[in-house]
């Protein structure tokens, strides 16, 4: 894959889509025991760069019910992925260029961040919110 295009019309052939806009896509994966989780791909160009990245993001809960330290931790043994927050909701993301982006650069991380956010979501939050 070289673009956002590219990348876009991959996910389209490969994956329910929940809500696409131009630089963005939701996706809800179903990831069992009656849970799912929100993932977000989007475009994005690094300050002063050309190049086109793409950001995976899932939510794990809002800034408030979550012990940032002990999240922070935790994604500190994990091999993919980091942790901000976004309109006040703790996000696990990982970004990857897309110029040259392998299949396997993209599925990997996709369900690496997955799992993650829903794994953190349970064991910090208790709930199923996102």
């Amino acid at each position: 894959m070289a673009t956002w295009i590219d990348l876009a019309g991959y996910v389209r052939s490969n994956y329910k889509i929940a809500d696409e806009r131009d630089a963005s896509i939701k996706m809800i994966f179903d990831v069992g025991d009656l849970r799912s989780q929100v993932v977000l791909l989007s475009r994005a160009v690094p300050s002063g760069g050309s190049a086109e990245w793409l950001q995976i993001e899932s939510p794990i809960g809002d800034v408030g019910s979550v012990d940032l330290q002990e999240v922070l931790e935790r994604v500190g043994q994990m091999v993919c992925g980091g942790v901000v927050i976004s309109e006040g909701v703790v996000m696990m993301r990982h970004a990857v260029p897309l110029l040259n982006l392998d299949i396997n650069e993209f599925e990997q991380p996709l369900h690496m961040v997955t799992g993650s956010a829903d794994l953190l979501e349970k064991k910090f939050v208790g709930t199923d919110k996102y």
